[in-house]
Order: C-alpha cells, then sequence, then structure tokens
C-alpha cells in the first residue's frame, strides 16, 4: 500500500512540476532524477524484495530538496514531504 501511494504522490509531483513556470530547468531536471531514481528504486524493492542498496540516500536527497523549496515552491514541499516520509517508512 505505501509503494501505491508514493507511486501517486511522485505522479502528482511530476504534474506539479510540467505546471509550474516558475521553476528553472536545472531544478526541475534535478526534481526529474530524483522521481526516477525512486521509481527504480521502488521497482528494485518489488522485484527483489529487499532494499535498494542506496538505503537512506534518497530519503536524505528528498529531505535536501524540502529545504530549497519551502519558501518558493510550497506546493512541490508538501509533496516532497510525503514522498521522504514514505521512503523513510519503507527504508530506502
Amino acid at each position: 500500500m505505501a509503494n501505491e501511494e508514493l507511486i501517486v504522490t511522485l505522479d502528482s509531483l511530476h504534474k506539479s512540476l510540467l505546471d509550474s513556470p516558475k521553476i528553472d530547468e536545472q531544478t526541475a531536471g534535478k526534481l526529474r532524477m530524483l522521481i526516477e531514481e525512486i521509481q527504480l528504486a521502488l521497482v528494485q524493492s518489488e522485484t527483489e524484495n529487499e532494499l535498494p542498496a542506496s538505503k537512506g540516500t534518497l530519503t536524505e536527497r528528498v529531505k535536501t530538496m524540502i529545504v530549497d523549496f519551502e519558501v518558493h515552491h510550497p506546493k512541490l514541499t508538501s509533496s516532497l514531504t510525503v514522498i521522504a516520509e514514505r521512503l523513510a517508512d519503507m527504508g530506502i
């Protein structure tokens, strides 16, 4: 269930990225890469029944992005917060 909720939140974040002209291309690129890495980690954890090698790294990167976005992109910040919580719950 946590994976499904995380996937929905990732999709929401991706749509927000597409709809937000205020985000510069470099930042948007970083977020797209992070979303792809999270999706890959989810697929790996489901197929291999174990945590990916980068345990904790994605959660830490998401938390770093949250700090960067708090002031200028509050909608994205809330999505990133949910993602970080789900990744932490999953041990990723």
